[in-house]
């Protein structure tokens, strides 16, 4: 067995639930969450378009085939994969180019990793943070991970509805775990290492709405690019005067406020080594107390909470009085 920053925060949120999902390993009895079978499909797409990104191949083969996942496509109303993640892929393409591109300026080697495994010993993490009386490792897997001799940038992958805010580098811990493996593994520096996330939409991005007097629509509502709407505007009117998105055109202030809708967007900022001190420590005493517990033979209490219970994937297991 091992410790990672789900089964921490799994452990933390409900004891049983940790012991069904990884001592147990009670089978669930509930049906696979869509989204949890999105994101694995998701991330198997963008590794495998990573690694083509960086031996120069350009196939595409890898995306799934349009009859593929059909309650996925109704669900998260996506009308054709090819386009949903050929968007995805040219702008995380295009993130990552530039973060690639902030580590190169400093003429050192640089290294891209994709969904590296790590892994820090009870022996290392207590190196790292004193925390004792631990006695299985720290495991992760980083999405992309960009590091030269002495500089590192760790991103996550989430595929999502919302932006991430400082809400998630301050109170989520899988960043700040990330961070420690890389600074022992790699020996970068706290201060030189750079984390966040790259947050992609689950719904394909609308196409310009036509209006019945022939004109492009302005509401500002629309989910569309602006690289796609500038073209919109292009096919209907050419090079008019007025008809543009230039500053004073007609559909110029529409397509400002478009700037935000892309297939892909990233929040990232340097490690707040507060946030990691505290992070560290509050994982290592999860940490302790599985493993005390799990040494001692002590039972793992069960939470009772209808809200959470109810949607709990070992309710049946963990509370059998509940089925008929």
């Amino acid at each position: 067995m091992s410790h990672s920053n789900s089964s921490l925060n799994c452990f933390a949120d409900c004891m049983k639930m940790y012991e069904h999902r990884y001592i147990l390993k009670t089978p669930s009895c509930k049906p696979e969450s869509l989204d949890l079978k999105f994101g694995t499909m998701a991330h198997e797409v963008l590794y495998k378009a990573g690694l083509a990104k960086d031996i120069g191949e350009h196939d595409l083969d890898f995306i799934p085939d349009e009859i593929m996942y059909p309650d996925l496509k109704c669900h998260f109303n996506i009308n054709s994969w090819n386009n949903y993640f050929t968007a995805v892929i040219n702008e995380v393409s295009k993130i990552e180019d530039k973060l690639a591109l902030e580590c190169i300026n400093d003429y050192a080697p640089t290294e891209i990793h994709r969904e590296l495994k790590l892994e820090l010993t009870a022996k290392e993490f207590e190196e790292i943070t004193g925390c004792k009386n631990i006695s299985q490792p720290f495991v992760g897997i980083i999405d992309l991970l960009i590091v030269t001799k002495d500089k590192a940038i760790i991103i996550d992958y989430k595929f999502s509805s919302n932006r991430k805010t400082q809400d998630d580098f301050d109170m989520n811990s899988q960043l700040p775990l990330y961070a420690a493996m890389v600074h022992y593994k790699f020996d970068i520096p706290l201060h030189n290492i750079k984390y966040g996330y790259i947050d992609i939409p689950k719904t394909s991005l609308d196409a310009p709405t036509i209006l019945s007097n022939g004109l492009l629509s302005r509401s500002k509502s629309q989910n569309v690019s602006q690289e796609l709407y500038a073209k919109a505007v292009k096919a209907i009117h050419g090079d008019d005067p007025f008809y543009n998105c230039e500053p004073g055109g007609y559909y110029y202030d529409a397509w400002c406020n478009m700037v935000f809708n892309k297939p892909a967007y990233l929040s990232i900022q340097y490690l707040d080594e507060s946030v990691y001190g505290g992070v560290l420590n509050d994982l290592g005493e999860a940490a302790q107390m599985i493993d005390f517990m799990i040494k001692n033979k002590m039972p793992f209490c069960k939470k009772y909470n209808s809200h959470n219970c109810k949607k709990c994937d070992y309710v049946k297991s963990c509370k059998p009085w509940t089925e008929v």
